[in-house]
């Protein structure tokens, strides 16, 4: 079973109805004339991350920064948290403190208030947060049609790249820090919402979180792997790496930037706003994936990371 199978025996098994609940970025309750919109993330040591690999401080922005990040795929703002932090003796108290310092810092970067929580001794740390933010008109993941556009805001395949890095034990380079600290496209989402159609955060991947988008749209897609953008430093590390720097663009992952699709009618508008974006495909019908790549195109699954999927095989990201 992968995790969309698993996700959706949840929903039939436990039917929100106070508004949406399993299956997008985050839950919607409606509040009088705006929606309230409430979303979870855990982090595990040694599956998400190494404690070696980052210090408290960047554990605990990158706990938030995810968390902030789904708010931001619904074209909302985000408001206040709670956390469940389980610590492992080898954090120790000053690393326990290093955390805190962390986590305030990125509350007041985004904005947002610890409201409460709980915290437990763990033999390795788990961090659990829960955010709620508010929106008037939030944008799901099932609005996508045949004909509409399919944009990204920024460069994927980065962060991918570092967690790389860090693997082969290197230290030193932007693309470690980009892995490290998330920037959760906060502003651009509320733009988005304006025009798009459909939006999802990149977490798993370009091509697996494309997908969750026409699951659940009930639609298909065809992009262009040549129009994916690629800064040259990112094209230069990969080479160096031996790593193809399209693959990982298309499936790498915790990239957190928004993609989304919208209506052809609607993109003159989103592009007067100077909001940076590319465009990288279109939607179409029936459900078939499709990627056009060197010339040839062809039909592709959801490629990206699933915890299900690679539980089964006995990895870790």
């Amino acid at each position: 079973m992968d995790e969309e199978r698993f996700v959706a025996s949840l929903r039939r098994r436990f039917p929100f109805r106070l508004g949406l609940g399993i299956g997008d970025d985050c839950s919607l309750v409606r509040r009088g004339r705006a929606f309230q919109l409430i979303s979870t993330d855990l982090l595990v040591e040694d599956v998400h991350f190494r404690l070696g690999d980052a210090p408290p401080e960047a554990l605990a922005e990158k706990s938030l920064a995810v968390n902030v990040s789904d708010i931001a795929a619904m074209g909302g703002r985000p408001q206040y948290f709670y956390l469940g932090l389980g610590f492992s003796p080898r954090l120790g108290l000053d690393g326990l403190r290093r955390f805190f310092a962390g986590l305030g810092r990125a509350a007041r970067r985004w904005g947002v208030e610890l409201a409460g929580g709980d915290t437990s001794r763990s033999a390795k740390v788990l961090i659990a947060v829960t955010i709620v933010g508010e929106s008037e008109h939030p944008l799901r993941r099932d609005g996508a049609r045949p004909g509409d556009l399919i944009g990204v805001t920024g460069a994927t395949g980065g962060s991918a790249l570092g967690l790389r890095m860090l693997l082969a034990g290197e230290t030193r380079s932007p693309f470690i820090r980009l892995h490290l600290h998330p920037r959760p496209q906060v502003e651009k989402g509320q733009i988005l919402a304006r025009f798009a159609s459909a939006m999802i955060d990149i977490s798993d991947g370009l091509l697996l979180d494309l997908s969750r988008v026409l699951r659940a749209s009930g639609a298909g897609a065809r992009v262009d792997a040549g129009r994916l953008s690629f800064p040259p430093a990112y094209r230069r590390e990969c080479r160096r790496l031996g790593i193809d720097a399209v693959q990982l663009a298309l499936s790498g992952g915790e990239d957190y930037e928004l993609l989304f699709t919208v209506p052809p009618r609607r993109e003159p508008g989103l592009r007067r706003t100077g909001m940076a974006y590319h465009l990288i495909g279109e939607v179409t019908s029936g459900r078939r994936l499709r990627l056009r790549r060197d010339g040839r195109e062809r039909a592709v699954s959801g490629l990206g990371f699933d915890h299900f999927r690679e539980a089964a095989r006995g990895r870790k990201r």
